[in-house]
């Protein structure tokens, strides 16, 4: 009998806690392919970047862009590699740094009719952070 207790009050809890996270969230998701970090529809704290200028700043990304680099390089795939890594490690770094539950592209996060404040930009963070990685 305790055991059932208990599983009902867990039941109740999740579900009545999902329902006010949605509700009370001051953002919501309106282009989930443009995630980059986080899960979920309605982050509560966070951030965004414009991508293109981030990936432009990774060392071996430029490396592609200058030597011309294809897909049928075997180069291209190595460094490609290399530069998500990085990009994935500085959106990790800035997450945890700054308490950010999700970045996604400029644009993909936007603030509820309730919300107090806007989406931070960090892309100037994040260009930081994958030239020091």
């Amino acid at each position: 009998r305790g055991f059932a207790l208990t599983c009902a009050f867990i039941v109740l809890c999740v579900w009545t806690g999902a329902g006010i996270a949605a509700e009370d969230s001051a953002f919501e998701v309106v282009d989930h392919s443009a995630i980059y970090y986080g899960e979920g529809s309605h982050p509560s704290t966070p951030a965004v970047i414009v991508a293109d200028r981030v990936w432009a700043e990774i060392p071996e990304y430029k490396r592609i862009i200058d030597e011309e680099l294809t897909d049928d390089d075997p180069a291209y795939h190595l460094l490609l590699k290399k530069a998500t890594r990085r990009f994935k490690r500085a959106l990790k770094k800035a997450a945890n740094r700054d308490g950010y539950d999700m970045i996604g592209e400029v644009g993909s996060i936007k603030p509820t009719a309730d919300a107090k404040k806007a989406v931070p930009d960090i892309t100037a963070d994040l260009i930081d952070l994958v030239g020091r990685d």
